[in-house]
């Protein structure tokens, strides 16, 4: 073999070993997720961000808009410059193309492309009239922990099971007395069937009778007598809204006059009123006097007392009365002669 021929073998196996490495690296590009474009750090923290990992992808709306660059255990360490204390801090690389449509209230929580697909970090953005995102780490909502919630779930089973395993006998002895219970409550109710029906027909015919009645006083409150009632009442009330308003005016006129007739009155007058109004008492005191001097007159009137009272109440003269007017009546004439 030739020079030139080993030489154009080697050229060829050179071509080839780089075209292999082009190859190998386009794929560790594609399958790494690598992006040169330039964004900015946000810093998470989570109790448990789950099995996501660094280069998994930060999505908005199913679009990525950014990747994990670290996962760091702080052990509930406390941090100085926020004063809080965090198990796991995520810092996050948001494309600057996106980052200016986050906000301060923007959430930030671990999901799964799918049932078994990896894990990633979803943003929800936020409130879009709100400021951006601050400068100091956020607190992310933690993933679903099926895999504690089965652990708890098997330890207290175990419990459950280690608990009737220690107390088989005593378990047995209640569901023992448990079914003698139940058959002496069967036999009791077996042998009470007639009185039990008959208390349950009771109570069925009083509760038809509470709702009679119930019904009845509805229709009583709800009848036409209650609301001509009602309607009168609120006639009167208007009536007497009305009607108020105007003898309460005169009321205050008259007061009003009066107060003014007693300031206008001299000491003069005053005097003459009270004079006046003495007078006037004693006025009335004298007709109570001779009022009662008339009602103990027709007293005794009335019980035939004195002349007068057995004239009026004696019977015989006044038959004799009355007879002898007839026979003036029919014989004038004795008036002058007396035989």
């Amino acid at each position: 073999m030739s020079s030139k021929e080993n030489a154009s073998l080697e050229i060829r196996v050179g071509l080839l070993v780089l075209t292999a490495v082009v190859i190998f690296g386009g794929f560790v590009f594609l399958l790494g997720g690598f992006d040169f474009a330039s964004g900015r750090d946000v810093y998470v923290d989570f109790d448990n961000p789950g099995r996501v990992k660094p280069g998994a992808p930060v999505t908005a709306g199913g679009v990525p808009i950014g990747r994990v660059e670290e996962i760091e255990y702080r052990g509930n360490r406390l941090d100085p410059a926020t004063n809080t204390r965090a198990l796991i801090r995520i810092r996050l690389s948001i494309e600057d193309l996106y980052y200016d449509t986050l906000h301060e209230d923007a959430v930030f929580y671990v999901t799964s492309q799918s049932i078994l697909g990896e894990q990633i970090v979803a943003v929800d953005p936020g409130d879009p009239e709100k400021p951006g995102l601050p400068d100091h780490p956020l607190v992310g909502l933690d993933p679903p922990r099926l895999d504690l919630a089965l652990a708890l779930g098997f330890e207290l089973l175990e419990a459950i099971v280690e608990v009737l395993k220690e107390n088989r006998g005593e378990l047995s002895g209640m569901l023992t007395n448990l079914a003698v219970i139940l058959d002496n409550l069967a036999g009791i109710l077996g042998g009470e069937r007639e009185r039990i029906s008959s208390i349950l027909e009771n109570v069925d015919r009083a509760s038809e009778d509470a709702a009679g009645l119930a019904h009845a006083a509805r229709e009583t409150v709800e009848g036409p007598e209650i609301d001509r009632i009602v309607r009168n009442l609120d006639r009167t009330l208007v009536a007497l809204a009305r009607d108020i308003q105007p003898i309460l005016t005169e009321t205050r006129s008259a007061v009003t006059n009066a107060n003014e007739t007693l300031a206008s009155v001299g000491p003069e007058e005053r005097e003459q009123i009270r004079a006046a109004i003495h007078d006037a008492a004693e006025l009335a005191e004298r007709a109570n006097a001779a009022v009662g001097e008339a009602q103990g007159l027709v007293h005794q009137i009335s019980e035939g007392r004195g002349t007068v009272g057995a004239l009026v109440m004696d019977e015989a003269i006044y038959d004799d009365l009355q007879e002898m007017l007839r026979d003036v009546k029919h014989n004038p004439w004795k008036l002058f002669w007396r035989e």
